[in-house]
Order: structure tokens, then C-alpha cells, then sequence
């Protein structure tokens, strides 16, 4: 699936006061595409399968955006976009359960779920390093529970305040940060056990 240009503006950009547009798909394909693209993976859809699991959040979106209640701001139609992202991974989480497949596998483009900027551009060695960084990151999300692996990409890896993250997951405020607060430290832990794991067969 290819990735539409970013717009140097955004093209979901609030009307003036008191005037409500229809949300185009077009626009909120290019808005949203490489959120959808990366939170795929980060949430457990693996390289083989993204491609199609993106195609079906935008086929739900493109059905159900005439639903979408406009009188909010983008971060609500993020929130909106993010739900049904959602519930598309659980839908093909749960597929591939039934059928005992491996619902993620590292791979040479893991690194489609921590995209680099342009200015970064690393050199093959960097870009080998990242890439055995990211599969390992990937690897312990997996083995967390759907909800803290829910709570760390949107709050560590999308950046986004937890009111923001109640909006998208439900919840009230103090809830979602003792539940983050947990994952964090699941999460930390899992990668304290391989660093002290390689660096004690780095030593033997």
C-alpha cells in the first residue's frame, strides 16, 4: 500500500466559526495513513499482514465517516481513527489465534513501525543497529497484554497526554496512569533481563 505525499498543511484544518464541511476520505487518508501504518505494527499485526489490515481500517473509515460528529477537534478525530484501528488488530489478532499462526515475526521492515525522519539518515550500520532495536522492541511488546501495549505506543511512542489517551481507550485520568505507570515498568524490566542476558554472553 503506498503512502500518500504529506501535505504541507493539514488538510483537515476546522472551518471558520459556525461552518461545517464534509470530512473528505481523501483527506483523511493522507492525514492519517502513516498513524494507522505504524500503530499497525506497534500493536502486534505483523509485516505480512499490515498491508492488508491498514486496507481495512480505511474501508470501515470510509464507511462510517459520515457518522463522524464533526463539533470536535482533530485530536477527536484521531481518537476516532485510533478505535477503529483498534478493534481492526483485535479482529485480526483474534483470526490468527484461531488458525495458530505467529501473529509477529521480525523482519528487514520492522522499522515501518518507528519510521526515521529524513534529516536522520542513517548509514548502513545505523540503520542495522535501529533495525535490531526496533525488532527487539516489538518483540516485548508482544509480550505484553493488549492494554499496556495500547497504553505505551500511545503514550511513549505517539506522545500523547493522557487525557488524550482516555479519549482513545476510555477510562478517567488516574486509572489510565497507574495502568501506564505498570506498563512502563513491565516493560522496563522485560529489557533489563535481555540487556543483562547478552551482556553476560558478551562476557562468557
Amino acid at each position: 500500500m503506498q503512502q500518500p505525499s504529506s501535505p504541507t498543511h493539514s488538510p483537515l484544518a476546522r472551518p471558520p466559526q459556525g461552518e461545517l464541511r464534509p470530512l473528505e476520505f481523501d483527506a483523511v487518508y493522507t492525514e492519517f495513513f502513516g498513524f494507522v501504518f505504524r500503530n499497525a505494527r506497534r500493536l502486534g499485526v505483523d509485516a505480512s499482514a499490515v498491508d492488508d489490515v491498514v486496507q481495512d481500517v480505511f474501508v470501515v473509515i470510509f464507511r462510517r465517516l459520515p457518522e463522524f460528529d464533526q463539533r470536535g477537534d482533530g485530536a477527536a478525530l484521531r481518537s476516532w481513527v485510533y478505535g477503529i484501528l483498534a478493534n481492526t488488530v483485535r479482529e485480526h489478532r483474534r483470526r490468527y489465534r484461531r488458525k495458530d499462526a505467529p501473529l509477529v515475526s521480525t523482519s528487514a521492515d520492522s522499522s515501518s513501525a518507528f519510521p526515521a525522519t529524513p534529516a536522520q539518515s542513517p548509514t548502513p550500520e545505523e540503520g542495522a543497529e535501529r533495525r535490531e532495536d526496533v525488532d527487539l522492541l516489538l518483540s516485548l511488546l508482544a509480550e505484553l497484554s493488549e492494554e499496556k501495549r495500547e497504553l505505551l505506543v500511545l503514550a511513549d511512542l505517539e506522545q500523547m497526554s493522557v487525557p488524550e489517551i482516555c479519549a482513545c481507550v476510555g477510562g478517567n485520568v488516574n486509572t489510565v496512569y497507574s495502568r501506564l505507570r505498570v506498563a512502563r515498568d513491565e516493560l522496563r524490566g522485560k529489557l533489563e533481563r535481555v540487556l543483562l542476558t547478552r551482556k553476560r554472553e558478551e562476557l562468557a
